[in-house]
């Protein structure tokens, strides 16, 4: 029992400590009472996608969902974790014959992350939403939390904050079918990893449960994904970004394809381009784009074998070029064959 506590107070350690952590939903007390006495935990991460291929700040959940199960593991817990590509709710807001074309993408984006989870030896799995839902009490499910939104204005209010300005005469057309799904989902884990702006899912999903008297998850939240090559300058004029980051699984989230990674597809040497013109913070609290980039790479090295390396420490461009061809790079080309 006492191997096991200082195992859990390592892990708090960590998360505290990793640079990776933005919060936690309700509360880290709350996550880690949950961790203690749930077993199995089921941990999951879910994203949707759009066309444009899967991003690195996708393999950073990806990643730390496998770490975190890990260290779960030796603390003794019994753990499975999840990830859930979300194609069905990708295609929302598609014409039926979009509709088909971002399935099959949805399709695609199964066989890479496996191929993924191969390559790095991860922990986990994955699913697509469409298989989970084939199960009449998850679709019961999905149905009564969809009532429950329509029928609530305050909720409606609630999830108006998950979505870009622009965005929200649309949700609101749809009545939330989106977030409605999300956070069915959801309700089907313990443990949820996931962006900062989900916050807002996750309130909402607190008055869900309460409505269907049934547990609710608790949330962990990591550092927005912030998009390379744009300096200070850019983060004041975009507040929101600042504050939220990008969309990690749409590559085209704000149209900022250009300055993300996408898997498979951006050169090596746009990489470095991006690398040498994003803003470096000379504090904590400010978007970090690079170093948000070094985590993933401190955790792709963890997962080929190698120490992860002092994770707090400051964005060294040259040696995220370097542990990013090493340890990410060459790796994808046995994913992208």
């Amino acid at each position: 029992m006492k191997n096991i506590k200082n195992s859990l107070e390592a892990l708090e350690r960590f998360l505290e400590g990793s640079g990776m952590v933005r919060g936690y939903f309700p509360s880290k007390i709350g996550m880690f009472d949950l961790i203690k006495k749930r077993r199995p935990l089921r941990i999951f991460y879910g994203e949707s996608y759009d066309m444009l291929g899967i991003t690195v700040d996708s393999l950073k959940y990806y990643f730390f969902l496998a770490f975190l199960h890990r260290k779960l593991e030796a603390c003794g817990v019994s753990v499975e974790s999840t990830v859930v590509i979300a194609d069905t709710a990708s295609t929302i807001n598609s014409s039926s014959g979009d509709a088909k074309r971002v399935l099959e993408e949805g399709k695609k984006r199964l066989e890479i992350v496996n191929k993924i989870i191969e390559v790095y030896s991860l922990p986990i799995k994955v699913q697509l939403m469409s298989e989970i839902f084939k199960d009449d009490s998850v679709h019961e499910l999905i149905q009564k939390v969809q009532n429950i939104v329509s029928d609530s204005v305050e909720i409606q209010h609630m999830l108006q904050k998950t979505v870009l300005q622009n965005r929200i005469h649309q949700e609101n057309k749809m009545v939330y079918r989106y977030a409605a799904e999300a956070i069915a989902t959801a309700l089907l884990f313990d443990l949820k990893i996931g962006p900062p702006r989900e916050r807002f899912y996750d309130e909402a999903a607190t008055e869900i449960a309460q409505k269907l008297k049934r547990d609710c998850y608790t949330a962990l939240y990591l550092t927005p994904a912030y998009p390379l090559g744009l300096d200070f300058m850019y983060f004041l004029l975009h507040p929101e970004i600042e504050e939220y980051g990008l969309t990690p699984y749409k590559a085209g989230s704000n149209k900022l394809e250009n300055n993300r990674i996408i898997l498979g597809s951006t050169p090596l040497e746009h990489l470095y381009e991006l690398i040498d013109t994003s803003f470096l913070p000379k504090k904590e609290g400010l978007p970090d784009p690079v170093g948000d980039l070094k985590h993933v790479c401190n955790l792709a090295g963890y997962f080929l074998g190698n120490n992860v390396r002092d994770f707090n420490k400051g964005s060294d461009s040259k040696q995220v070029k370097k542990f990013y061809a090493e340890y990410i790079h060459v790796q994808m080309k046995e994913v992208f064959i």
